[in-house]
C-alpha cells in the first residue's frame, strides 16, 4: 500500500480518501440530493409530530386486557426461545 492512500476506516483526512475514488463516484458525491414531492414532505412532517398525551382516566378494561394479552404472549415467546 502506498503511503499516500488513506484507509476508509481510519480517521483523519477524508479529502484524500475522496481524491482516490474513481471519477464516476466523485461526480455522484457532488450531485444534489433529490427533492421530495410536497405531499411526501407534508406526510413526513405529520408523522414526526408527537401524539397527544394519554389520558389515564379514559383507559378501558379492554385496553388493560389487550396489554396483558400482548405482554403475556411476548413473555411466553421469550421463555420458549431462551430454553
Amino acid at each position: 500500500m502506498k503511503n499516500s492512500q488513506v484507509l476508509p476506516g481510519r480517521a483523519g483526512q477524508p479529502h484524500q480518501f475522496r481524491r482516490n475514488l474513481p471519477d464516476r463516484l466523485r461526480t455522484r458525491l457532488r450531485a444534489p440530493l433529490p427533492r421530495l414531492e410536497p405531499e411526501v414532505e407534508a406526510a413526513i412532517e405529520r408523522a414526526t409530530l408527537r401524539s397527544p398525551p394519554v389520558n389515564w382516566r379514559r383507559l378501558t378494561g379492554q385496553d388493560v386486557r389487550d396489554f396483558l394479552l400482548a405482554y403475556c404472549a411476548c413473555f411466553i415467546a421469550m421463555q420458549t426461545l431462551l430454553m
